[in-house]
Parts: structure tokens; C-alpha cells; sequence
């Protein structure tokens, strides 16, 4: 089975980057495993869903990054937008990587904020506001096997960013 793997693995690498690139992030997770999982380190069934931050943290870098930027679907009936029908049998593009970054619905979209999960801020999120692996019947079977890799991740792993080069490989040109 193919399916499920390329967006597991995009969504644990962006994951890991942005852990990376904000240590105090990085201090926090560490400190929730410690507190959640104790001396033993031991991700079991029973405290993995313990690990909130972590999951807060995940679902930040999914709305920046997400495995799935756009999908695409065909209309089963007309769709009406404000004056326009759309008639069925279209095809419709939903752009999540537009609409995870849409400052009507994310205050400062491009800063990474796992804070901005925390039920306080997120209870009147629309449902439909946060879609990284698509929604509805046809949602990616990715969504848990991905936060499954994560806290396996995490168990033991520290994750550093290297600073970046100002300077580009050259790539060598065909004659």
C-alpha cells in the first residue's frame, strides 16, 4: 500500500523542521515527554494522546506546510457561490495552501504559532478552516499514521537547524 506514506513522510519533515528551527519549541516537546512518558520514554496507547503540545506543534507546521496543497474534486451537483453557479460535472481546485495562509481566518498566517491550537484560541476555528490532508470521505488515511511517526520521533531525538549558506551550488550547464 502506497497510499499514505509520501504525505506521512512530508508532514514528519516539516514537522522536524520547524521543531528545528525554534528551539524553545523543541524545549517544550521535551519537557511534555518527560512529563508525559516519564524516565521510561515508553509512547504507549495509552499516553500518546497525552502529548498535546506535540500535537498542537503538528498541526502549526501542517496549516504552513501541508502534505496536500491543493486537491482536487468533481462538483456531484451545482454549486452556487453569490451570484455565480458553478454546474456539476466541474472540476473544482481547493487550494489549502492558500487557505491555510488566508489572513481572514489566520492572524500573522505566515508566523509558526503552535499557541494558536491551544481550545482557547482554536474552539471557533470553522471546520473546514484547517484541511491538511483533505476532509470529508476522501480525508488522507496519512492523518494518524504521520502523528504516530512523530511521538516515535521524538522519543529520543534532538533536531538542530544548520544556519543557512548565503552562497547557491552552482549546477552545471548544458552545452
Amino acid at each position: 500500500m502506497f497510499e499514505g506514506h509520501d504525505t506521512t513522510s512530508a508532514a514528519v519533515v516539516w514537522t522536524l523542521y520547524f521543531i528545528a528551527k525554534h528551539p524553545d519549541v523543541q524545549q517544550k516537546l521535551y519537557d511534555e515527554l518527560v512529563s508525559v512518558v516519564g524516565e521510561s520514554g515508553d509512547i504507549t496507547n495509552d499516553n500518546a494522546p497525552k502529548l498535546k503540545y506535540l500535537e498542537m506543534v503538528n498541526k502549526e507546521a501542517l496549516r504552513i506546510k501541508p502534505s496536500v496543497p491543493v486537491i482536487m474534486r468533481t462538483l456531484t451537483e451545482d454549486l452556487q457561490l453569490d451570484d455565480i453557479t458553478i454546474p456539476a460535472g466541474c472540476a473544482a481546485a481547493i487550494r489549502i495552501w492558500e487557505m491555510h495562509r488566508d489572513p481572514q481566518y489566520w492572524d500573522q498566517p505566515e508566523k509558526f504559532d503552535p499557541d494558536r491550537w491551544l481550545p482557547d484560541r482554536s474552539k471557533n476555528y470553522h471546520p473546514y478552516q484547517y484541511i491538511p490532508f483533505s476532509a470529508g470521505p476522501r480525508n488522507c488515511i496519512g492523518t494518524q499514521p504521520h502523528l504516530f511517526s512523530l511521538w516515535v520521533l521524538m522519543h529520543n531525538s534532538q533536531v538542530k537547524s544548520l544556519p543557512s549558506s548565503r552562497t547557491r551550488p552552482s549546477l552545471p550547464r548544458s552545452s
